[in-house]
């Protein structure tokens, strides 16, 4: 099974990909929530590593820092995971044992001195003779005539049992992640993006060209490049039921730098004597928006490809 550090870094280039990051900014809430576990689930990971290849501290002061520092990175890490799956809408159950190790950590270093409202239903102590950087002994009293309770404690048992249920929580959620991807690109394959742009292309633009030059009516110069609008629209509309016309901010650019020509060789053709742009600037338009087409359908061609493999 993949490291938690592994499986928070897969995470994360799952979800800055264009279509899922363009989704999920739509909730702004949700994004930050999101980039702040993740962060949060890479930091606590580095510190319980950091915790694990430290020596033992030449002082009790420091062993108390040390083990003080461990548990919170547990506790802090459960947060972030919890918080993460909350973030993307997944359902989350904790489990006895992730449980266990939160009170352990408000037992120990989080809230000894007193447990619950009032005076408290229970009171903790660390036994500074049994402290070592592996663990300690706690004794918990308790307001009535109830006897003590003592616990040894092991924080290398507690990082590895929580390592292994957040390893399986971090997977599911990636793998949840994958197919909703997978489901997603299994509906549009056979759609392709390219299809959008017709093999008549070069033939409509070769006709607008004429109709710059006069050998041919302006009336032919009108009915190409509507044809042409049409073909951005269909583009647009394709990529809209996508949910990525926002994605991608190079198709958003070149549409709109697409978008203008094509109002003014429209302008153009309505009355070529009064526009306000000559033969020759329609037929730099027409040239222009024939060379941004084709970068648009390379786009097409490398989003067909992303949808015809698997996440």
């Amino acid at each position: 099974m993949k490291s938690v550090d592994e499986l928070e870094q897969e995470i994360r280039g799952f979800i800055n990909r264009p279509r899922t990051q363009y989704a999920l900014l739509q909730d702004t809430a949700a994004w930050n929530l999101l980039c702040s576990c993740l962060d949060t689930i890479g930091d606590t990971e580095l510190a319980i590593d950091a915790y694990k290849q430290s020596s033992n501290p030449s002082t009790v002061g420091a062993t108390y820092l040390l083990v003080y520092g461990a548990l919170q990175a547990l506790f802090v890490q459960q947060d972030a995971v919890e918080n993460l799956c909350q973030a993307l809408a997944i359902d989350y159950v904790r489990g006895s044992l992730l449980t266990d190790i939160r009170e352990i950590r408000n037992d120990s270093t989080g809230h000894p001195t007193k447990r619950g409202s009032g005076k408290g239903r229970a009171y903790n102590i660390i036994s500074r003779s049994s402290l070592t950087k592996t663990g300690f002994h706690l004794m918990t009293t308790y307001p009535d005539s109830r006897s003590p309770l003592f616990r040894q404690v092991s924080i290398e048992s507690l990082i590895e049992g929580q390592r292994d249920i957040l390893q399986r929580v971090l997977t599911e959620v990636l793998g949840k992640l994958k197919k909703e991807e997978a489901d997603h690109r299994a509906k549009y394959r056979d759609q392709r993006l390219q299809d959008v742009f017709p093999s008549t292309l070069g033939y409509y633009f070769e006709k607008i060209a004429e109709a710059t030059h006069g050998s041919k009516p302006a009336e032919f110069g009108t009915i190409h490049v509507r044809l042409i609008a049409e073909t951005i629209e269909a583009f647009k509309e394709r990529m809209k039921q996508r949910g990525i016309l926002g994605a991608y901010d190079s198709v958003i650019y070149l549409i709109e730098l697409i978008e203008y020509p094509i109002q003014e060789l429209t302008d153009y053709f309505v009355d070529t004597t009064s526009s306000h742009i000559s033969a020759k600037g329609a037929y730099i338009f027409a040239f222009f928006i024939e060379r941004h087409i084709e970068e648009l359908k390379g786009i097409a061609k490398e989003i067909d490809e992303t949808y015809e493999s698997e996440p």
